[in-house]
């Protein structure tokens, strides 16, 4: 499908509450004739399903994709122009725009950025749905699919991994985010994880002229994924199990590397030795808990474990200064602690957290097996 034949439509789920914000971000596409959605009950009960539910039977019959944005969507300046490159490169899948820095998919995108992959599946055990395009056929059914099983109450996020998993529909996400997230009050409760930040935002124009141009490469042979849980300020490894509808089960991010020989006491010497070469040290120190560092450095050396074993070379060829990978890896810090830093504080922590963490990505590189060239 060339870009000429891409057709899209598009809405803009909302609240009556956000109906202003909601016009607004679609006045920004006039071209798209962008739809508002409007929760039909907006006294009931906080759902973001029956808002999605009118968002995706918007769609155009004349469309061959449609896209749904959710009124706090703030979309890049060159948004169009990437979309239709990126639905032109995948049109069969579901292509999710946006993904918070601290989603189970944020840390796949990082293992994606340090390979040089444009793109990378969802990994989470929901749809990042903040801004996501269906091929028309899939936003169609959407509606016949909530009536027959969807959950009452289910979450729209919810409601679509399900759908699309039941539809062996693949969800691929850009490693460079084509939309941020306005943190501003949630309607449905989601101000308490903190700052949902894009993982990975890139300049319209990027200033490396030398930089090589888009290619929509995915990043494949993804298995075990490293997850902070950020609510409980665990690391985690997401391990494959197929019998759950995302496709993998959470277990511990020190139980994994133990079985890989990397032991705790060998974990935390690091983590002290790169502590001590850092002249912000005691800064850090003094706005975030042993604990915290302890378990966000685990999961970072897990991180660099992770894509390095992927690679099979101890990561002799992954990026970790070009500047997507740069832009990735500097939101894992402030993505993992922002609910345990106050937010005046969290740039600063985060700016001197990143070379701590890039230390542990190194060091979790310098341990994964090396496998024999071909």
């Amino acid at each position: 499908m060339t870009a000429s034949r891409i057709r899209l439509s598009a809405a803009v789920m909302s609240h009556p509450k956000r109906a202003d914000a909601a016009h607004a971000l679609a006045a920004r596409f006039p071209e798209l004739n962008v739809r508002v959605a409007l929760d039909p009950e907006p006294d009931g009960p906080p759902s973001s399903l029956r808002s999605a539910r009118l968002a995706w039977a918007a769609v155009d019959p004349e469309a061959t994709h449609h896209l749904v944005l959710q009124d706090d969507a703030l979309p890049t300046e060159d948004f169009l122009e990437r979309l239709h490159a990126l639905i032109e490169a995948h049109p069969d899948a579901a292509l999710s725009l946006f993904t918070e820095w601290g989603s189970r998919t944020s840390y796949a995108l990082r293992i994606a950025a340090m390979h040089g992959c444009d793109l990378t599946p969802v990994v989470d055990d929901y749809i990042p749905c903040v801004a996501l395009v269906l091929p028309r056929e899939l936003a169609e059914g959407f509606e016949e699919y909530v009536l027959a099983k969807a959950a009452e109450g289910e979450p729209d996020d919810v409601a679509l991994l399900n759908y699309l998993t039941d539809r062996g529909i693949r969800t691929l996400m850009p490693v460079a985010n084509l939309v941020d997230h306005d943190n501003a009050v949630s309607l449905v409760g989601n101000n308490v994880h903190g700052a949902r930040t894009a993982a990975c935002l890139m300049p319209a124009n990027p200033v490396d002229p030398g930089s090589a141009p888009t290619t929509h490469s995915v990043l494949t042979g993804l298995g075990t994924v490293p997850y902070y849980d950020f609510w409980g300020q665990y690391s985690d490894a997401c391990v494959p199990d197929p019998s759950t509808v995302d496709g993998r089960m959470r277990s511990s991010a020190r139980a994994f590397l133990l079985k890989q020989g990397v032991t705790q006491d060998e974990l935390v010497t690091e983590l002290r030795d790169s502590l001590a070469r850092r002249p912000e040290r005691e800064f850090l120190t003094d706005r975030v808990s042993e604990v915290v560092l302890t378990e966000v450095w685990i999961v970072s050396y897990l991180l660099g474990f992770l894509a390095a074993e992927l690679e099979g070379q101890r990561g002799a060829s992954l990026d970790l200064t070009g500047p997507v990978a740069t832009a990735a890896l500097a939101t894992l810090g402030p993505g993992a602690i922002r609910r345990v830093v106050p937010s005046r504080w969290l740039p600063a922590v985060g700016a001197v957290l990143t070379p701590l963490l890039l230390d542990a990505v190194r060091a979790g590189m310098a341990r994964a097996p090396l496998v024999p060239a071909a």
